[in-house]
């Protein structure tokens, strides 16, 4: 075994290991931690520092055309290329080697061990300014998200896009509109539905927004001032009824985007014609 030209850099050594065929993952890590390890440990004291990593099954990352031919990785440090030398020519030494073989034969596939020097690279701190940049970004992408979002909401209404009010709000949302507190994308739409499903045109207008980002850029609180006007059916130039309120919306980042979990409705006046939204009684 040869080292590579590291001066006086430290020096890592990665071994790959097969379990020996009929043992069981439990008896394989017991006697590595318990007998070989130690031995390891006893024999070598040239390594700094002895790490073993046992393969889980479940969530490993397969592969068709590589599979996954070993169950521990073991990483050895040693202090500088001198000391890794020393650690070499030790370990050549007839009767340590001995030693070492006698014990693998009862943990290890022996013919399947693979071990060689590796050169470790860290990855490198951000330049000054390049994570208060990323941080300034993350929430200018938020705040994005969300007006987009209060947007798509205004169209969503005035479309009567009553499916789409997924793409704004999360499934497990609670809201109070004024009708005291519900619940969930069923009851939204059904809120939705009973004042604009009779009306005819709307046009909801949504601005003055103002969007406070939460500090883990996953969640935010935004408020909106909303002005709605609903048209009666089939009658393009007949009475009108307007709302006038603000929203306020609690936002969480999901797998699927930003999604309003919370919403607030507060009106501030009504005018016009209430019978714009409901059908005249019987």
């Amino acid at each position: 075994m040869s080292g590579p030209a590291l001066g006086g850099r430290p020096v890592k050594a990665i071994a790959l290991l097969r379990c020996k065929p009929g043992l069981s993952r439990e008896a394989f890590v017991a006697y590595y931690e318990t007998r070989h390890a130690p031995l390891i440990r006893a024999l070598l004291p040239e390594i700094g520092e002895y790490r073993r990593n046992y393969v889980e099954p479940a969530g490993a990352f397969t592969s068709p055309v590589a599979a996954i031919d070993f169950d521990c990785v073991s990483e050895l440090r040693f202090a500088d290329r001198a000391t890794y030398d020393r650690f070499v020519a030790r370990a050549a030494d007839p009767a340590i080697a001995r030693a070492i073989a006698e014990d693998e034969e009862h943990l290890f596939d022996r013919a399947a061990t693979r071990m060689f020097v590796v050169s470790e690279t860290a990855v490198a701190p951000l330049p000054a300014g390049i994570a208060e940049l990323a941080d300034e970004l993350a929430v200018l992408r938020a705040e994005r998200a969300v007006r987009d979002g209060l947007a798509r909401f205004a169209r969503v209404l005035d479309t009567k896009d009553w499916a789409a009010l997924g793409d704004v709000f999360a499934a497990d949302l609670t809201f109070d509109y004024g009708l005291g507190e519900q619940a969930g994308m069923a009851a939204l739409t059904d809120n939705m539905r009973r004042f604009l499903d009779f009306c005819g045109p709307s046009q909801h207008l949504i601005g003055s927004i103002v969007v406070e980002v939460g500090p883990d850029r996953r969640s935010a609180v935004s408020r909106a001032y909303v002005q709605a006007r609903h048209q009666r059916r089939d009658d393009p130039v007949g009475p009108v009824f307007d709302t006038n309120g603000e929203y306020r919306d609690h936002w969480a980042l999901r797998p699927e985007g930003w999604r309003i979990v919370r919403r607030d409705a507060v009106w501030q006046s009504h005018s016009g014609d209430p019978g714009v939204l409901y059908p005249a009684p019987d």
